[in-house]
């Protein structure tokens, strides 16, 4: 079974998989990992996000199709508004933030080749903030991937994209669990 259909299969049918999230299957598939950084796309395994909420209603609002080294989530959102957003959901319960209000805006993120998206310093460059012996999370075939198939430019640095410090998810994912102190 090829990724995307893994992933889609697990899917809630109140998300909207994009488009640009097949051709990102399709693109693994036939030139495999590292994508950049340590990202891998990933199906669900069902108990992701219902670990997190134990009401199926919140759950529901999220579509897993991604994991970090550390178990760190990547995720569809759909938020109070009915907007649908990246979201990374930390595997310790921090680092709980949008990464992008598109999908191609988190295909330029990728790109960028942070070696953890969820623990980088936005404001360097992936050079400047991967380890020095990294010369795996930059993907040079992957980052003109990403410009030819979507005509974008990818940004030397991810604060371009996403704003780690907004607090909007991780005050919304805190009222939903319970907890009020941030």
């Amino acid at each position: 079974m090829d990724t995307y259909t893994r992933i889609n299969k697990e899917i809630p049918k109140t998300i909207t998989l994009p488009p640009e999230l097949k051709l990102l299957c399709d693109w693994v598939d036939k030139n495999g990992y590292p994508i950049s950084g340590r990202f891998e796309l990933q199906e669900d395994d069902g108990d992701s996000i219902k670990s997190w909420f134990d009401d199926a209603a919140i759950s529901d609002r999220f579509g897993v199709f991604g994991f970090g080294p550390d178990g760190s989530i990547y995720a569809f959102w759909i938020d109070d508004d009915g907007s649908q957003k990246i979201v990374h959901l930390g595997s310790e319960g921090d680092a709980l933030f949008i990464l992008a209000n598109t999908f191609i805006d988190f295909l330029c993120l990728l790109a960028i080749g942070y070696d953890e998206i969820g623990n980088a310093d936005m404001t360097k460059t992936a050079t400047q903030w991967n380890d020095e012996d990294d010369d795996e999370s930059v993907n040079p075939d992957f980052q003109e991937w990403v410009k030819t198939t979507f005509k974008v430019s990818i940004p030397k640095t991810g604060n371009k994209i996403t704003n780690t410090n907004n607090l909007h998810f991780k005050n919304w994912i805190h009222k939903k669990q319970g907890v009020f102190n941030n």
